[in-house]
């Protein structure tokens, strides 16, 4: 169990037994480590591939894929078959990680994707609509805080295939979890028909935005009917860690597909760098990548310990 002690005035004696009584507990205090953290920024359209060709020449470690910060056999999520549009924006190895479909702006159904075709899907409704909150905090679901029944069946329906019973012993089951636990989520040992899904989005909606987080290679389409928000789909693209150890520390550059770019820079236990010695070793990363080295003076970097 760690202690944290701050602007604590011991003399020399008082000192010493502290450090004696640590020791005797077996407890040892030493100062944390930290990273030089940024946002990030996108670049635009980049040549992915060529970018870790060149690191791979330059002598850098090249670590990846990753899906957000898991390694590919660790990520949830899946591929979809079909989707020629995705395909084009995000390539051919994104994968969806959850399907949001909107009953109001603040209640609907979130489920969760399997690491794999086959796995177990996750179905949570939520519902932190106003009428829910109690003194600022969110009241135990109950079942009038469900979207009605016909709309939920209609979902399971096109999300897996269901006939019209199926749909309704899931449903069931989606009640009775709610008297169980206050949770209203169940485990479906079926695939989600993601195609079947995205296609109508498309069909049911008048338009839609995309929002890109950068570095992590997070991606997610928004659909409306008008002003109403009535599904959306999350992603995550591959992004790869490009490493570079110099002077006893750790320089990283996460890149995705898209041209997210996120540096970082692990310390060790009381450690800084000045401010242009970094900047010069991500300048010389940047020229040596060929990314746009005058790129590098736009990140906002802050210390973090931990």
């Amino acid at each position: 169990m760690p202690f944290i002690i701050r602007h604590l005035k011991v003399d020399a004696t008082l000192a010493g037994l502290l450090i004696a009584l640590y020791a005797s507990l077996g407890l040892i205090l030493i100062p944390s480590g930290g990273i030089y953290g940024t946002s990030g920024i996108n670049l635009g359209e980049i040549d992915y591939d060529e970018i870790i060709s060149n690191a791979k020449n330059a002598g850098y470690k090249v670590d990846g894929p990753y899906y957000s910060n898991a390694k590919a056999k660790d990520a949830h999520g899946l591929h979809p078959q079909n989707i020629k549009e995705l395909d084009e924006r995000l390539g051919d190895d994104y994968r969806m990680t959850w399907v949001y479909f909107y009953y109001t702006e603040d209640s609907g159904i979130e489920a969760t994707l399997p690491r794999k075709q086959g796995g177990e899907t996750k179905i949570r409704f939520f519902n932190i609509s106003e009428s829910r909150h109690e003194r600022g905090f969110l009241a135990p679901f109950e079942l009038k805080d469900l979207p009605i029944d016909e709309w939920i069946i209609e979902r399971f329906k096109l999300m897996f295939g269901f006939d019209e019973q199926k749909a309704q012993q899931y449903l069931a089951q989606l009640k009775d979890s709610i008297n169980r636990d206050q949770e209203p989520k169940i485990l479906i040992k079926e695939t989600l028909d993601l195609l079947a899904v995205y296609n109508n989005f498309k069909e049911t909606s008048s338009n839609s935005t995309f929002s890109l987080y950068v570095g992590r290679g997070s991606y997610e389409e928004t659909f409306y009917k008008g002003n109403e928000k009535i599904g959306s789909i999350p992603c995550t693209i591959p992004n790869t860690r490009i490493i570079l150890q110099d002077n006893g520390h750790k320089y990283t550059i996460k890149i995705n597909r898209l041209g997210g770019v996120t540096p970082q820079i692990y310390l060790g236990a009381g450690e800084q760098i000045p401010e242009e010695e970094y900047r010069r070793v991500f300048k010389d990363m940047f020229v040596n990548l060929g990314l746009p080295v005058e790129k590098v003076d736009e990140f906002e970097f802050e210390l973090q310990r931990f």
